[in-house]
């Protein structure tokens, strides 16, 4: 009897503790606990009340009910976490992308449709800009050289000048002093010719 007494007891305890939300529910290995010692024993086995078994069949239920569906939200939260690692990835991608991409427009410069290093650039204009330097001198030189020619070409034609000029008036003045002198001659032959 005082058995029977427990085990109201505890049913009314379970009941109660199921109806109240501020407490915890007795744990399974609890629940076997109170089996246990509110089963009576008669050699050699030990029997349990139908009510109390499917009350803990009920309360196995009920945990593995929970368990699955913690086992569920804790699913759907990882693949959450998964999908936003999955963004995160992608997010961090795409950054790292555009970092090599700012770091590659910081070290090239695109010249004539071909990407070239800054570095390689700036020694190719001034390898380029020392050969129009040279080649500008050189044009001065080849300028300066040409003027000194021309000038002297332009003294030696005004020297040629002058002594063609000279060459003209000695030669105008020995043609007269020659015609003067051939006309003495026919002068002295038409004299001879008439006396």
């Amino acid at each position: 009897m005082t058995r029977i007494l427990t085990a109201a007891l505890l049913l009314m305890f379970y009941v109660g503790m199921a109806n109240e939300p501020g407490q915890q529910k007795p744990s399974l290995a609890q629940q076997i606990q109170s089996i246990r010692e509110q089963s009576q024993f008669v050699e050699p086995f030990r029997m349990v009340k139908a009510y109390q078994v499917e009350n803990f069949w009920k309360a196995v239920q009920d945990t593995l009910r929970e368990n699955n569906d913690a086992l569920v939200a804790v699913q759907k939260r990882s693949a959450g976490f998964e999908g936003e690692i999955a963004k995160l990835q992608s997010t961090i991608t795409q950054k790292e992308g555009a970092v090599q991409e700012m770091q590659f427009a910081a070290t090239h410069i695109s010249f004539i449709g071909m990407d070239i290093e800054k570095a390689k650039f700036i020694w190719m204009v001034a390898a380029i800009l020392t050969g129009l330097l040279v080649l500008a001198f050189l044009a001065f030189l080849a300028f300066r050289v040409s003027l000194r020619s021309a000038a002297e070409s332009r003294m030696l034609y005004d020297e040629l000048s002058r002594d063609f000029d000279t060459y003209k008036r000695n030669t105008v003045e020995k043609e007269v002093k020659l015609y003067r002198e051939l006309q003495d001659y026919r002068n002295r032959l038409t004299e001879l010719k008439s006396a």
